[in-house]
């Protein structure tokens, strides 16, 4: 995982030790896994999917990380996402506000300063 996986140019090896990761149910070891090929490998560096699988596990799994990936990458499915964030079981309303306003989303951005942080004067 820390050499032969990330210098890879092969999506199907790729895809093959992430949804062997994901099977596992090991979210701290996938996460590590997509920092190295998305962050660090410039052949995967901008795959949508596995920008999305990032900092979707982090969502789930390491909200700690969820802030740097989503101003750190810039090819994921935005608003999807940041539905996800401040959804009740997580409650991530910096970050869902941060991508909001990344993605020119602003009427999403202002409801989650009304409805969800209660921020009538940000808003």
């Amino acid at each position: 995982m820390q050499t032969a996986l990330p210098e890879t140019k092969n999506a199907d090896e790729v895809s093959c030790a992430v949804k062997a990761f994901m099977t596992a149910e090991l979210p701290h070891e996938l996460i590590e896994l997509l920092e190295r090929i998305v962050l660090h490998n410039s052949g995967f560096a901008n795959n949508e999917n596995l920008q999305n699988l990032l900092v979707l596990t982090a969502i789930k799994a390491d909200q700690s990380k969820v802030m740097d990936y989503i101003n750190r990458l810039d090819n994921y499915d935005g608003v999807e996402l940041a539905r996800i964030a401040q959804e009740d079981d997580y409650k991530l309303y910096d970050e869902a506000l941060c991508i909001y306003k990344k993605f020119g989303e602003h009427v999403e951005a202002i409801k989650v300063l009304l409805h969800k942080q209660g921020n009538i004067k940000s808003a």
